[in-house]
């Protein structure tokens, strides 16, 4: 009897550890819900996403190799393809690798994206599908030297010292007229039936769209690796001479120039509501200038230079400087909103996710401008 009792004991201690066993459930997490975020990649393989308001880290994802271009946000992926030849699918919620491929060519400029196709600028300019299928490969007789941008139907990029004219199945339309000395590392800007862009002859272009003709050239005092902003009838462009300079974009003659105290390798941004051009130089400032004027109407400190270029979305804007930080900076007043340690530099300009279509720098090839 005794033993009897021992056992309904064992049987009784069993059942009340099992029913207490802590099991998952059988619902489904909840889904992560989309928010304004910014992604940008640094010099230590990887991306990472930061909430655009607060600046908290919503997700990090290591790369074989660092992307050194601008990354491209498009139909909910983001995509990137680094220095060591490898070309991803991120997922813009949880930051895993949708799909991943090595297209055995390094390439260190910004994507395109447009209609289901990839535009990679490298040693030629490859066009991709979404599954990573290479649909033509263009080849301008030497290594692309700018970010492919697309307007309409046609891509154009600077390859060695011309601008190329690519129709989207990969044949050459036109050829720019050589550059007399040194190569195009300006990202052209298509404008009313004008490409603009500026080159190691320490000049700004604008040649015609139809068919690369010239319009017109500025001269400045040392090389143009900076790309062109078309805003209200002008042309800004930053010069290794430490100046902004604002063209006119009819006649090619200067409006204003703003002087900085190092080179303006950053592309220029606009804040529409304040009529305000933000670009960053190698002094350590973001600068804010008057659009019509061409004084300054704010300057914000970074701790390094700022190669980056700036985005703006809403009355924020955002860059990275060599300080290895991430800036969100108020657009009206130039006053710190938040800042993120990133661990590592960035060569390539921010992105901002404002759940439609994407904010990008003007160098990209996904510019909103």
């Amino acid at each position: 009897m005794k033993k009897l009792s021992y056992v309904f004991f064992a049987i009784a201690t069993v059942l009340f550890f099992i029913s207490c066993a802590k099991k998952k459930s059988s619902d489904p997490p909840l889904p992560k819900v989309r928010k304004e975020a910014v992604y940008v990649c640094t010099d230590n393989n990887n991306l990472i996403s930061y909430d655009a308001n607060n600046g908290a880290k919503l997700w990090e994802v290591i790369l074989n190799g660092t992307c050194k271009g601008t990354p491209v946000l498009y139909r909910k992926k983001v995509y990137v393809h680094t220095d060591q030849g490898y070309l991803y699918s991120i997922d813009i919620l949880s930051g895993e690798i949708y799909k991943s491929a090595a297209t055995l060519f390094p390439s260190t400029l910004a994507l395109a994206a447009y209609n289901g196709k990839l535009y990679i600028a490298a040693d030629k300019l490859y066009c991709y599908d979404t599954t990573f299928v290479q649909q033509w490969a263009y080849d301008g007789g030497v290594p692309c030297t700018s970010s492919p941008q697309i307007e309409g139907d046609k891509i154009y990029l600077g390859i060695g010292d011309k601008v190329h004219s690519v129709d989207l199945n990969g044949n050459n339309v036109w050829q720019s007229p050589a550059i007399a000395a040194g190569s195009i590392n300006s990202s052209p800007k298509v404008s009313n039936g004008v490409v603009y862009f500026g080159a190691q002859d320490k000049k700004v272009y604008a040649i015609k769209q139809s068919d690369g003709s010239p319009v017109w050239d500025y001269t400045t005092v040392d090389k143009v690796e900076s790309s062109p902003l078309i805003y209200g009838g002008m042309c800004l462009i930053g010069s290794t001479d430490y100046d902004l300079y604002c063209i006119d974009t009819i006649s090619g003659l200067l409006r204003w120039k703003y002087h900085t105290l190092e080179r303006v390798n950053s592309s220029p941004a606009i804040h529409e509501a304040s009529n305000t051009v933000l670009v960053g130089s190698y002094d350590f400032n973001l600068y804010a200038i008057d659009h019509v004027s061409g004084t300054l109407r704010w300057k914000y400190p970074a701790g390094s230079l700022i190669k980056s270029s700036p985005v703006v979305y809403g009355n924020l804007i955002y860059f990275t400087s060599f300080d290895r930080y991430i800036y969100c900076v108020d657009a009206l007043e130039g006053k710190l909103v938040w800042k993120q340690f990133m661990n590592a530099n960035s060569q390539g300009s921010t992105i901002v996710d404002d759940l439609k279509n994407g904010v990008f720098s003007t160098e990209s090839g996904m510019s909103q401008f």
